[in-house]
């Protein structure tokens, strides 16, 4: 019986070395199955759930949608959510990186090395290579318009052909600008962009559109369903937000009515209509031509809005209520009788327009920095994987605004340090120098992933591109679908120097964290139930796998429990 039985039900123990071995190969393993996905002519993944069929080479949604049981391989699953959500790209590298680290630690392991000496051996060699990668990347600078679509085309080059690769690059790219506040430091506001689909049409006819763009159906909002004829066009109209439903009674607070003779229903009636007369004359008097609404309105109330020529859109977005305030100037209220003319806004022009099955409301204001990316394409699923792109393509140049740099893509900058790695390790005099190698070669996984993915021999090249660097070639790498190395900065192949980065340090803190584990107990219970001593070590270390990867931020345990 093991020490952990002595003081708590436990109903299984992995020790030691086994533990070490167990988790190593399980995180591994996660590894191996995204692999090969990586680069631009990788192979896909068919994952299968419920009936439902997803074909994908993302590494991030595979993992998403992987049931993963082995808790070392729930870290580094962990890894790819976090990557993928923070900078759009390289949910996979990480991932790889990741297993290649803790495959690389395994002949150390068994060399005697002590896993807290391969932990500060990789510690110090991935910080070198962040300081490394620092100092040998080309600066840039944030409005490069070719430095963006370059950013933004090495990431979805392999998804879409080369002409809807262009489009949607120089698409992204637009709409990332019209987001940046205008300070040199490539601040970004990005409530300033809505994004919006609309199945029909091609992909390159998706737009930039000046204004604010409402998907009626996408948003649970509903424009008034009325008989009544409105203009598809309406010029300089005054706008009215209310924060709340128009009905003569809320829900929920409306007593039941009686009615058992034709002069109460007269008088119901009567009361109804005038009523609606006061709404309209409100609206009317403050000349208001658009109402926006936050929850419904009543059906008749719709109907004689129609019939004033007010356009009214009921159900709109809290955030899209924001959005319309800031547009305008309007300011939302929760009643008509709160309106005034102060409270209302202005915008050039609202305009109706129906795509794909969707009717939308644009609404544009020349005073107004709010703009809309309308993605078309199809079948449906096309356009939903545009909107992901395009999401992914935008926080990616938001971390490269950050810090403008690039760094060879191809596996050129994975290359350039580990040689560097490799030259600088003999300093270390202790065992951690063997980590620190160790380390280097880990790196060169990534070349050798996207060669071989590509259909071409590793090895060699591997060893080509280690002879270009050494010869001082420095901004070589590999061109995966030419099947050549070359010089892929000149081609437009490059890598954002926050996005690498932040690949090596996730890589190393969650194969640091696999590796110092040496135990692995398994209770009854979940963690949760483990009472006031959650404090030793395990409060707020809550894994939420649901949808988005969710994750509650911790004071306790290892550093990437508070950061993935």
């Amino acid at each position: 019986m093991s020490r952990a039985h002595t003081i708590a039900n436990v109903s299984g123990e992995i020790d030691g070395d086994e533990a070490l071995t167990h988790n190593v190969s399980a995180a591994a393993a996660l590894a191996d199955v995204v692999r090969t996905t990586l680069g631009p002519v990788s192979r896909d993944k068919m994952v299968v759930s419920n009936g439902e069929v997803l074909v994908t080479n993302d590494g991030s949604h595979i993992v998403d949608r992987l049931d993963v049981e082995a808790p070392a391989a729930r870290i580094v699953a962990d890894l790819a959510r976090a990557q993928g959500v923070d900078l759009g790209d390289g949910a996979t590298s990480a991932i790889v990186l990741a297993g290649a680290l803790l495959r690389e630690a395994e002949p150390l392991l068994e060399d005697g090395l002590h896993p807290t000496t391969i932990v500060n051996g990789y510690t110090a060699a991935a910080d070198r290579a962040r300081e490394r990668a620092a100092a040998v990347a080309d600066s840039r600078r944030v409005d490069d318009e070719e430095a963006l679509r370059d950013v933004v085309a090495t990431a979805i080059t392999g998804r879409w052909d080369a002409e809807r690769t262009a489009f949607l690059s120089a698409l992204t790219v637009r709409g990332y600008r019209s987001t940046l506040t205008g300070d040199r430091d490539g601040t970004t506001r990005s409530e300033r962009l809505t994004i919006q689909r609309a199945p029909g049409g091609e992909t390159t006819d998706s737009a930039l559109i000046d204004g604010l763009v409402v998907d009626t159906g996408r948003s649970s909002t509903s424009q008034s369903d009325v008989p009544a004829a409105l203009p598809d066009r309406l010029s300089d109209p005054r706008i009215a937000i209310v924060d709340d439903e128009i009905a003569l009674e809320p829900d929920g607070s409306a007593a039941r009515v009686s009615i058992e003779t034709a002069d109460q229903r007269r008088r119901l009636q009567e009361f109804e209509s005038e009523a609606y007369d006061e709404i309209i004359e409100t609206l009317r008097g403050l000349e208001v031509g658009v109402l926006f609404t936050q929850k419904s309105i009543d059906d008749r109330l719709r109907s004689r809005l129609a019939q004033a020529g007010i356009v009214s859109v009921e159900r709109t977005r809290q955030d899209e209520i924001h959005k319309l305030s800031r547009a305008t100037g309007a300011e939302p209220v929760m009643r008509v009788d709160d309106l005034t003319s102060a409270a209302l806004g202005r915008a050039d022009l609202v305009e109706r327009r129906s795509l794909g099955g969707s009717t939308f409301v644009i609404v544009r204001a020349a005073t107004s920095t709010q703009t809309s990316l309308l993605l078309r394409g199809s079948p449906e699923h096309v356009v939903e994987e545009t909107e992901r792109i395009v999401a992914d393509g935008l926080r990616l140049l938001e971390g490269f605004g950050r810090r403008p740099a690039l760094l060879p893509g191809g596996g050129g900058a994975e290359i350039a340090l580990a040689r560097d790695l490799r030259e600088w390790s003999p300093t270390i005099h202790t065992r951690e120098q063997l980590a620190a190698g160790r380390f280097a070669d880990a790196l060169e996984t990534i070349p050798a992933a996207l060669a071989r993915n590509a259909g071409a021999d590793a090895l060699e090249i591997v060893l080509e591109l280690r002879r270009r660097h050494d010869a001082g070639d420095r901004s070589v790498g590999f061109d995966a679908t030419t099947g050549t190395v070359t010089d892929v900065l000149d081609e437009g192949i490059v890598d954002p120097l926050p996005l690498k980065a932040r690949i090596i340090s996730n890589a190393t803190q969650a194969a640091c964290a696999i590796l110092r584990i040496d135990g692995i107990i398994r209770i009854a219970g979940s963690i949760g139930d483990a009472g006031p001593h959650d404090a030793d070590g395990l409060e707020g270390h809550d894994h939420d796998h649901g949808s988005g990867g969710g994750h509650q931020p911790s004071t306790h345990g290892y550093p990437w429990a508070i950061g993935h």
